[in-house]
């Protein structure tokens, strides 16, 4: 029986509010539930649509949701899905950063991301691997691509906005004749600039949305000096244990420099490119994905984001790994995700937590 519209809304709220697990979680999510139980969309519906998600900036998933409803809906769909999936993460976010503004001197707070750190970094560690694995593959000339962008990206640390660009444009030339594969105080920033800042970042976010990490460490901490590296921690940290997308750690920091009118400038700016791909370039891509040109710009995109991944994961690394304790965080909870796969990622999150509350008093000093 075919879906009505209030259901889709509903059922994306409900994944927007308990949907954990990142980007692979939550598409294996929505192909058990839309296609499979509920089976609203077609096996070939959401493989365009997966395609579709991984070619065009935005959060994968994010990205994938709002193209599902564009598929049964048209634009209204889309945008109720963008809407729905979006709101519930939000809401969580914003009391999150509520909390953490207010209780910033208490110890028990920093202790608590001092044990979450290096967690992330484990999480983003595992999340390099498995990118640059389906990525990568044999191909030497991605591995190349990847490995320059690493280094640029651990070297220069700054905006890299237009090596994504020189890469796709380079990517349209070398990768063409191949197959398609399918805590101190904040500065106070407008909200107006905010929205521009996150629109930029939304449209340079292609598939994972830890993506956004480069970003913003580069240019919200290095270049503009608006959070300082900890508070960029804790900011990841939050986007990461909390439900829907990854990139809702943009709330976390629009908050943190402009309160809730920060929050909401944020995250409209991340999300406004997904949707604004989605529901009006959707009808151009689906005639147009198989162009060699344009696969092979989004083929050099894709093996430079893992570079860049990497370079990343190594910055973050430095600031988030200061002592023997969080240096042990960080192997036991690599170990943990790549042994034990079914344990959920806000388990081992959560587990780090306590380890860092527990000790800090005594492994921080």
């Amino acid at each position: 029986m075919p879906p009505t519209l209030l259901q889709f809304i509903l059922y994306f709220l409900r994944l927007g509010a308990l949907g954990f697990g990142g980007p692979v979680a939550l598409t294996n999510a929505l192909r058990r539930d839309l296609v499979e139980t509920r089976s609203w969309l077609t096996p070939d519906e959401f493989e365009n649509g997966l395609a579709l998600a991984a070619a065009c900036p935005g959060p994968l998933a994010y990205q994938l949701g709002i193209y599902c409803g564009y598929i049964r809906f048209g634009i209204l769909g889309g945008l109720a899905v963008a809407v729905a999936f979006g709101l519930p993460p939000f809401v969580i976010v914003t009391a999150a950063a509520w909390l953490y503004v207010r209780f910033a001197a208490d110890w028990h707070l920093r202790a608590l991301f001092y044990g979450i750190a290096p967690a992330i970094v484990a999480l983003i560690i595992n999340a390099c691997w498995n990118l640059g694995r389906r990525t990568l593959r044999a191909d030497r000339i991605a591995w190349i691509f990847a490995i320059a962008a690493c280094a640029i990206t651990v070297i220069v640390q700054r905006e890299l906005a237009l090596m994504f660009i020189a890469a796709g444009l380079l990517g349209a030339l070398v990768f063409a004749p191949m197959p398609q594969r399918p805590a101190n105080a904040v500065v106070f920033i407008p909200s107006a600039k905010l929205f521009a800042f996150f629109f930029k970042t939304g449209l340079l976010v292609f598939g994972s949305g830890l993506v956004i990490v480069p970003f913003l460490k580069m240019q919200v901490v290095d270049q503009y000096h608006w959070l300082s590296n900890q508070q960029f921690l804790d900011s990841v940290a939050i986007g990461m244990i909390s439900p829907g997308p990854v990139v809702i750690t943009a709330t976390f920091v629009g908050y943190l420099l402009n309160g809730f009118a920060g929050a909401a400038a944020a995250t409209l700016g991340i999300f406004s490119p997904p949707i604004l791909f989605t529901v009006i370039a959707t009808p151009i891509l689906l005639r147009y994905h198989k162009n060699p040109r344009l696969a092979g710009f989004i083929r050099g995109v894709g093996v430079t984001v893992v570079g860049v991944l990497v370079g990343t994961s190594y910055l973050v690394a430095l600031q988030a790994i200061g002592d023997w304790l969080t240096a042990l965080i960080a192997i036991a909870s690599l170990v943990v995700i790549t042994t034990w796969k079914r344990i959920p990622e806000p388990a081992i999150i959560a587990t780090a937590g306590a380890v860092g509350v527990l000790a800090y008093q005594f492994a921080a000093r």
